[in-house]
């Protein structure tokens, strides 16, 4: 009986003269090429929604202060309220209004700022609107609290 037992598993699991000569690669060509699909799906839209940023330098700050060219600021209460250069609007006609405003300036700057209660996603979406309204550059500005 043993030796039924050892002639099965000795033709089962390996040739008698050569040995077990053969290694299946298909699981993992199959695991890197789903890999390799997955990279090709994710890069672009990983380059695609990035944001640079660009920190000020004391000589840009001086000559922004003398600047006098129309920009648009979006200020986002605490409250819900929207304001761009100072007039209230609503949440809806805010593309249609920095568009309008963006085209009548050189340099398609928008500064965006809000209160400390703002939430996060709100101050995104006003960039993201902005963008998409034409701006080229984007600026975030942390406003001093008015009791202090």
């Amino acid at each position: 009986m043993r030796s039924a037992l050892g002639a099965f598993m000795k033709s089962k699991f390996q040739d008698s003269e050569t040995g077990l000569t053969e290694i299946n690669l298909t699981s993992l060509i199959d695991v890197s090429l789903v890999l390799v699909v997955i990279f090709m799906v994710m890069t672009p839209m990983i380059l695609q929604s990035t944001i640079t940023v660009s920190t000020p330098n004391v000589n840009n700050a001086a000559a922004g202060e003398k600047q006098t060219e129309l920009r648009a600021e979006v200020y986002l209460k605490s409250s819900g309220e929207t304001l761009i250069n100072g007039v209230a609007i609503a949440p809806k006609v805010m593309p249609d209004s920095l568009r309008a405003l963006l085209q009548k300036t050189q340099k398609k700057l928008v500064v965006v700022s809000a209160d400390e209660e703002v939430i996060h996603d709100r101050v995104v979406a006003t960039l993201d609107a902005a963008r998409q309204a034409g701006a080229k550059e984007l600026s975030i500005v942390k406003r001093r609290r008015s009791g202090k």
